[in-house]
């Protein structure tokens, strides 16, 4: 890129930025404010992001912003073992304390120590905020709710508790699972029989989920899930026999309205 073509990409951020302005009728000052506030908040309710992730949610056209915050002093930036992003992002002692100071709701904020991150999991959760930021964007859903989130509300037992909750705007729940990895035997099956029972309702009550959606980079997974939920499949209930080995307690077949109730995205990467 030449130095016109610079100049030219310049411009167009700054028109872009005064456009915003405009349309915001709040100060420089204000717009700083609720970036920061928005991107503290949303630190808060996942545990770490990225620089991408960032700059999608506050939809900008460049990166850098997370940056500017660690070099003032509200977030800690540490780099990642595989390089892929290069750094994650938490609150700093001082970011924390403004988030607070803000929040209706308090949660436990582990990431205080940023080395608690568990680096296995990045590329699991950034792809879980993407997609939730998309979501919103797009008015997909209206709010969401992390796993901290609801976590006070305790697991129902035999429930399917999903990476995150999506809202809609009819006020439909949709648990949202990112899955990187094949599950086979056992695990597959608790998947499987926990995504029924969320799902399941009767006349007296409404079931913990409406839907689910589940999200991954292959195409293979996905196609592997939807061969398991196909109406009439074999699904096992595990249990530990007295030496304590995992074994088939009950098999059942997955009902017909299963493959109805989820969706599937496959994202390219």
């Amino acid at each position: 890129m030449d130095e016109k073509d610079k100049q030219t990409k310049v411009n167009i951020q700054l028109a872009a930025a005064r456009a915003v302005l405009a349309e915001s009728g709040k100060n420089p000052y204000e717009l700083g404010l609720q970036s920061r506030l928005k991107t503290l908040e949303w630190i808060y309710r996942w545990g770490y992001t990225s620089s991408f992730v960032g700059q999608l949610l506050l939809d900008r056209t460049s990166g850098g912003y997370l940056q500017k915050l660690v070099n003032r002093n509200w977030l800690v930036a540490t780099k990642t073992k595989s390089g892929l992003p290069a750094s994650y992002f938490t609150l700093s002692e001082i970011g924390l304390q403004e988030v607070e100071r803000h929040s209706l709701v308090l949660y436990k904020y582990a990431e205080i120590d940023q080395f608690k991150v568990d680096q296995t999991q990045i590329k699991h959760y950034l792809i879980a905020q993407e997609s939730t930021i998309r979501a919103l964007h797009s008015g997909v859903i209206i709010s969401y709710q992390t796993e901290r989130m609801f976590l006070n509300q305790g697991d129902k037992l035999g429930s399917k508790r999903p990476d995150v909750l999506w809202v809609t705007k009819s006020d439909s729940h949709i648990g949202v699972e990112v899955e990187l990895s094949a599950r086979w035997g056992r695990l597959l099956d608790d998947f499987i029989l926990k995504m029924i029972r969320s799902l399941k309702t009767n006349s007296e009550t409404r079931p913990d989920l409406d839907r689910f959606v589940i999200i991954s980079d292959s195409k293979a997974i996905i196609e592997r899930y939807k061969k398991s939920i196909q109406p009439g499949t074999n699904v096992s209930n595990w249990a530990k026999n007295s030496r304590g080995h995992w074994i088939v307690d009950k098999t059942y077949k997955t009902p017909e309205w299963l493959i109805t109730k989820v969706d599937f995205q496959l994202i390219e990467r």
